[in-house]
């Protein structure tokens, strides 16, 4: 019996992966932003149960799937000097929010406040060379609605973190083949 090769039998470790933001503005499509971050939360989609009961089988109900909602999804990562990604985001979202006639105007002309948010896990560099993308997420139509900060502690020995709460309206999840030669998981074009 043949020994599997350790990328079939070793889980994909958690702290390697890529964050790359993109969006569509104005029908050109922008370069893609990529910021490295500390950790990813709330990967997560839940579809609500409908429970019903019939007149012929009443011992238990049956379930029938509801509406599915996908959790925010929270990036964190330590505040450095000459990234505003996240506070000009949350400011175009409230300026649209508010009705600035700027940016309602732009909003019209096909401006988009919503990016897509691609992470992208990679191989431990150990098993595959440098890291290869084994496997991505996508959030598709992301938006902040909550930008925050660490507290400011003179006393403390900490960095300070800054977080960014996305909402969105689902996530694609593509997995590699399982071999250590396989091509990196694409998403087709949506």
């Amino acid at each position: 019996m043949a020994e599997a090769h350790p990328i079939l039998s070793d889980p994909l470790r958690n702290f390697k992966f890529n964050v790359i933001f993109s969006r569509n503005s104005n029908g050109v499509v922008e370069p893609p932003i990529n910021i490295g971050f500390m950790s990813v939360s709330g990967l997560s989609v839940n579809t609500d149960v409908i429970p019903y009961r019939e007149g012929g089988y009443p011992t238990s109900p049956h379930k029938l799937p509801g509406q599915t909602d996908f959790q925010p999804v929270t990036l964190s990562r330590g505040l450095t000097v000459g990234t505003t990604f996240f506070m000009d985001w949350m400011r175009t979202v409230m300026a649209v929010s508010s009705g600035d006639a700027g940016a309602v105007a732009s909003s019209r002309e096909g401006y988009d406040f919503r990016h897509d948010v691609e992470i992208q896990v990679l191989s431990h560099p150990v098993m595959a060379g440098n890291g290869i993308v084994r496997a991505r997420f996508k959030l598709y139509n992301a938006w902040p609605t909550t930008v925050s900060f660490s507290d400011l502690d003179a006393g403390a020995n900490q960095i300070i973190i800054n977080q960014m709460t996305l909402v969105h309206e689902g996530f694609g999840f593509k997995l590699a083949e399982a071999s250590p030669t396989a091509r990196a998981p694409e998403f087709s074009s949506e």
